[in-house]
């Protein structure tokens, strides 16, 4: 348990954080000059099969643009999915004493009556809310603190807490003490 959860301290409520202006735009920048990059060697293949470079297709430059492809791909998906976080409504997160309000994940606040169980989200990026009720929620796999996750299970809500212009150490605590004061469990402990 950290400090904000063992001392009953709570930073000030209502909670707001944002997509991070300092340095997300960078990343959106730099994540979409590499998936130009890598697109290069499949432009390449494609001008040489239509004849406008003067040249067949080699198999090199096809081994090559097949794997680049992905990678463009993914980085082209990163650098969508940082501007689209940067031009949501602000505030994009609210944390307050009815409940958290993250409209990347949902278009409805969270109640804390809702929430039955609190956990970290898998490598600390976030924090996992099991709620009562199975709702749709919208997870990104290419959102920083949800990077590679699959969508999570109906009634299971991932709130990232990475990339924000608040401490996410900050955010992470304030949900989670939050859901514990307001009747939410822990994660249960697999017996050895």
């Amino acid at each position: 348990m950290t400090g904000a959860q063992t001392s009953g301290a709570l930073a000030d409520l209502p909670l707001v954080a944002n997509p991070s202006r300092l340095w997300l735009p960078p990343v959106a920048a730099i994540a979409l000059f590499a998936g130009l990059v890598a697109l290069l060697p499949s432009l390449l293949l494609l001008m040489s099969l239509i004849g406008l470079l003067g040249m067949h297709p080699s198999v090199e430059l096809t081994l090559l643009a097949l794997p680049t492809l992905a990678v463009a791909v993914f980085f082209l998906a990163v650098g969508s999915v940082v501007i689209g976080d940067l031009r949501l409504e602000r505030p994009v997160l609210t944390i307050d004493e009815h409940g958290v309000f993250d409209r990347r994940v949902s278009d409805a606040p969270i109640a804390w009556a809702e929430v039955v169980e609190v956990a970290p989200a898998p490598g600390g990026g976030g924090v996992l809310l099991a709620l009562k009720t199975p709702r749709e929620t919208r997870l990104s796999p290419y959102r920083a603190g949800t990077a590679g996750f699959r969508q999570p299970a109906a009634g299971l809500a991932n709130i990232p807490v990475r990339a924000m212009d608040r401490p996410a150490a900050l955010l992470a605590d304030t949900l989670t003490a939050l859901a514990l004061r307001n009747g939410a469990v822990p994660p249960s402990e697999e017996a050895a």
